[in-house]
């Protein structure tokens, strides 16, 4: 084949843009005076691979002899599982630089999943097959090579300087991706799989290095993995990467910058069950696992952030309205919230900084009321799966509950529920509630799998001990003091954001159920003793108590005063649903001094898949009939829990 010559039916796909194939893997490699390193690079490929069927597409900008070398590797090296293609782009045809030579690259990939990777050998070749794998299992539309997960290292890079400034570039990247893929460790990445079929090419044209970040800035909701990897010592030439290609990529970060912000939408919308939809004009990462493109009808909870409507404002006939705003006016800690035909919440610009405590302190306690009124309540508790039964396992704050949820998710084949809060109805269905966990420097200890890159392990020491136990019992005291305190903890989580991470990144492969039947009910608590059985009345007592002391912060006194007064006592439907939910559930104490409950838990598990305890009402606490829930905003019951059950 003549250099330059690209086959008849790659243009053909390319045009038709529909006979792009499964089954098999195609490479793109960009090259720029590589010529020593294409045999190399071939050679391992065709290794690594073994049988997978392989396009590999080589888009030389060179003006050396790396075509020619191409061209004898192909001759050498080709076969019927492995194709090798040459474009060569020749000088005043090479747009877009590098990203214009993978975006040519990728037009002409005639399989849905393909690769980017440099040809110098720092992006191993035995990786790909791994990356492939992992977009097949998850469905994934890009998996990112990455240096800085827990198995990656970024060695490579050419001295302690060069190492920082890629540092520096992926802290900008982030802030370009803003809420979108906030996770990524390494958008910065020049190693990567997509599956075309995800993708939208039209208009697509990059300029610079930094192809992977302008993909992800074009599709906000691409659903993304990394893979950790070593990055590797050059083999032949030297690096493109020089103080001018750094001033261009920099320029391009603001351009992307800007392009995310005008292409973001306008708010974030999450669908929790089918039960309560959310539309905020700021991202809540805790409702990540619920996010949906759009809203079919207008939300349940709907979130602003911007300038608090007048205190005289008029209210509609019916409606109801509260306010609190701390000594720092509206420059602080300060919302409205308005209940008519929905509930709209009008927050202060300082809560966009720090969504955590938007979601924690304002949207949360709202939902809490709301899910009692549509006849379910959101119970204190994690919960995992095994087979279809699920097992809760409740405690108060900072006892171990996490630490143990993560040891028994890494030791055995359970799913994933939630570990915080379980969303639970009165038929003994719990929920997926998958926040993001919150851990601490013991917690990471005890898991030896999670993903989390230096950068993140470095700062677990510091989170753990401001949004430790003391830390939260100081921010507690400073209640009675008189202090703007709802502001203070905004400002400090700010400064330094709570260690939460969702159960992905902490283990590894775990599966997130939809929800089961409950089937258990471990309390574990700190203190000499062993395990024992506890009445239905104790057990109820101590799960309404954990609830409590998962609340409390202001301003969820007032708020709560607000929301309860809606006619309906909230309070008893919430504690009549729980009763109802745990009624014939077995419930054990767990006491330890040595934290070993991940190790008791699963033996207690066996024991009740033996015995299915059936379930009735035979020993549950009888409280008084809930009145017909009246649903907060004036909405009826979209979703019965039967719909929900396994």
């Amino acid at each position: 084949m003549a250099v330059g010559g690209v086959s008849r039916v790659t243009d053909d796909v390319r045009r038709s843009g529909t006979r792009r194939l499964d089954e098999g893997l195609s490479i793109v490699v960009p090259t720029r005076g590589e010529a020593g390193n294409i045999t190399p690079l071939l050679r391992r490929l065709r290794a690594a691979l073994g049988g997978i069927p392989t396009q590999v597409i080589f888009v030389d900008d060179s003006d050396d002899g790396t075509a020619h070398a191409i061209e004898a590797a192909r001759d050498a090296l080709s076969g019927p599982e492995l194709g090798v293609e040459l474009l060569h782009r020749p000088p005043g045809a090479r747009p877009g630089g590098l990203g214009g030579a993978v975006a040519a690259g990728l037009r002409r990939a005639r399989h849905r999943r393909v690769v980017v990777m440099d040809a110098d050998l720092q992006h191993p070749p035995e990786l790909v097959p791994q990356l492939r794998e992992r977009a097949q299992r998850d469905g994934c539309g890009c998996v990112i090579g990455s240096r800085y997960v827990a198995d990656g290292s970024a060695d490579g890079l050419a001295g302690p300087a060069r190492r920082a400034v890629s540092k520096m570039m992926t802290a900008l990247a982030a802030r370009v991706l803003g809420d979108a893929h906030r996770d990524l460790s390494d958008p910065l990445s020049g190693f990567f799989l997509v599956d075309l079929d995800e993708l939208d090419l039209n208009g697509f044209r990059p300029s610079g290095f930094k192809v992977l970040l302008e993909l992800l800035v074009r599709h906000p909701d691409l659903r993304v993995a990394e893979v950790g990897f070593t990055f590797g010592a050059r083999h032949d030439g030297h690096s493109k990467a020089t103080a001018r290609e750094g001033l261009a990529v920099l320029a391009r970060l603001r351009v992307l910058r800007v392009q995310a912000r005008r292409s973001a939408p306008a708010g974030h919308c999450y669908d929790i069950h089918g039960l309560i939809t959310v539309e905020s004009e700021a991202a809540l990462p805790e409702l990540e696992a619920f996010r949906v493109p759009t809203l079919d009808e207008a939300p349940t909870i709907q979130v602003e952030i911007g300038t608090l409507p007048p205190e005289d404002r008029p209210v509609a006939s019916g409606a109801r309205r509260t306010r609190y705003i701390e000594q720092t006016g509206e420059r602080g800690f300060a919302i409205n919230i308005e209940i008519d035909c929905r509930i709209h919440i009008v927050a202060s610009r300082l809560l966009r900084r720090s969504p955590h405590v938007l979601y924690t302190n304002v949207v949360e306690p709202v939902l809490r009321w709301t899910f009692a009124s549509r006849g379910y309540a959101l119970v204190h508790g994690a919960c995992i799966v095994d087979g279809d039964r699920a097992y809760m396992i409740t405690a108060r704050t900072d006892t171990g509950k996490t630490t143990t949820m993560l040891k028994l998710l890494s030791q055995r084949p359970y799913g994933f529920v939630a570990d915080d809060l379980s969303l639970v109805s009165a038929d003994g269905t719990v929920l997926s509630y998958p926040k993001p966990l919150t851990i601490s420097h013991h917690t990471l200890q005890a898991v030896q799998t999670s993903r989390l890159n230096r950068w993140e392990r470095a700062l677990l020491p510091l989170q753990s001990r401001i949004h430790s136990r003391s830390g939260r019992r100081f921010a507690f005291l400073l209640t009675r003091s008189g202090l703007p305190v709802a502001t203070i903890n905004t400002l400090m989580q700010i400064i330094v954001p709570p260690p939460k991470f969702p159960v992905q990144r902490l283990v590894p492969g775990v599966a997130v159920r939809d929800g089961a039947r409950l089937n258990g009910l471990f309390v574990i608590a700190r203190g000499a003793g062993g395990t024992d059985e506890l009445l239905p009345d104790d057990a109820f007592e101590i799960l309404l108590a954990n609830c409590e002391d998962a609340y409390g912060f202001p301003p969820y006194a007032e708020l709560e005063e607000f929301l309860l007064a809606a006619g309906t006592d909230l309070r008893a439907v919430e504690r009549n649903i729980i009763a109802r939910a745990f009624a014939g559930v077995p419930a054990t104490l767990l006491h330890s001094t040595s934290f070993d409950w991940a190790e008791r838990i699963p033996a207690l598990i066996d024991q009740l898949e033996s015995r299915r305890v059936p379930r009735s009402t035979v020993g549950a606490r009888t409280v008084r009939p809930a009145p017909r829930p009246e649903v907060l905003a004036g909405r009826t019951e979209r979703s019965p829990a039967a719909r929900h059950a396994p």
